[in-house]
């Protein structure tokens, strides 16, 4: 990879250290003003905890401190600012530029997002530079190529995140989408799908990204487990916490045709190999674990009887999704 002096300064928006305020759960519904829902605006409370974004109907679900108010961003519209009071299920519409409404510039942190941009710049409080110099060039990061199976990259195409800094920061900015890098363990950074940097490592504690069907997937820092590459957070909580690490390798075509006999595969191959790792907050000990109700069983075995309960209430393959509501379960 070549070096480049590539700076993501535009418009970050910088959001809080995490708040121990007592929590409420908001959920709601955001459309355009004429009754179509809006897709992919990022909602955050302006103290600021926590962030998602919409499905495809407009919904969200998000969890935040009492008294917050949301912002709500979407390239196109005006940043829009809600105070949360009693009502915690919402649905209202945001305007689009141009409309009369004003400019776009939501208040976080009792700043405008050009002001933070550009204390940001100034005073060195928050990352003006997303990146860490190494670029990749758009053919290079061709998500299917030729005769290959699978991908060295998460998603087939760029997605909408935000990231958490090394000061627990959130920084989120509508110009620019992502990918994770499986195999070199970077994530990706792009405004235009053709120049992509990676993104500072010693500065990205953890990152949250949305698929296009509205999947969320966090990953974070985790050493202990892989120094070299970010780890998949299944659920996390004040008691357990569940890992994945996903390991991709490259194996090329090794297809012989003898004339006589053929074997092997005409084809290029990216295989993922997966291992879970369960983590005990109180004890402070992690191990590794198999997507088997034995081996699960035996991980939170001193709360059985409420780890057979969620067995005996949920059927279906022990997978991911699996895996994710049984840790929150036993979170709670």
């Amino acid at each position: 990879m070549k070096k480049s002096a590539f700076i993501l300064t535009l418009l970050l928006i910088t959001i809080g250290k995490l708040s121990t305020a007592q929590s409420i759960t908001v959920t709601g519904n955001i459309n355009d003003g004429k009754g179509s829902p809006l897709h992919d605006v990022f909602v955050a409370d302006n103290d600021l905890k926590s962030a998602v974004f919409t499905d495809s109907l407009g919904n969200f679900t998000i969890e935040v401190p009492t008294g917050s108010k949301l912002q709500f961003q979407h390239e196109g519209y005006v940043d829009t600012l809600i105070a949360i009071t009693n009502n915690t299920s919402l649905q209202f519409s945001i305007r689009p530029l141009g409309s009369g409404a004003g400019s776009a510039g939501t208040l976080t942190a009792n700043k405008t997002v050009s002001e933070q941009a550009q204390s940001a710049h100034t005073e060195g409080s928050d990352m003006s530079s997303l990146s860490n110099g190494s670029s990749i060039g758009g053919a290079g990061l061709a998500h299917k190529k030729g005769n290959v199976h699978g991908s060295r990259y998460l998603f087939e195409d760029f997605v909408h995140g935000f990231l958490v800094n090394s000061s627990n920061e959130i920084i989120y900015n509508q110009a620019y989408l992502f990918d994770y890098d499986k195999m070199g363990g970077a994530l990706l950074i792009t405004k235009d799908k053709q120049s992509v940097v990676e993104a500072d490592r010693d500065q990205t504690n953890s990152f949250t990204l949305y698929s296009n069907t509205d999947q969320k997937i966090v990953f974070e820092k985790v050493p202990t487990i892989d120094a070299k590459h970010y780890v998949q957070v299944l659920t996390t909580g004040k008691k357990y916490a569940i890992y994945k690490t996903i390991s991709t390798s490259f194996i090329k075509s090794d297809f012989i045709n003898s004339g006589i006999t053929t074997h092997g595969n005409d084809y290029d191959e990216y295989v993922d190999e997966y291992v879970y790792y369960f983590f005990d907050v109180q004890s402070n000990q992690m191990q590794k674990i198999s997507l088997k109700k034995k081996a699960l069983k035996a991980a939170f075995a001193k709360e059985a009887d409420k780890v057979n309960k969620y067995f005996s209430d949920n059927t279906g393959d022990i997978d991911d999704n699996y895996v994710e509501g049984l840790g929150d379960y036993m979170n709670k």
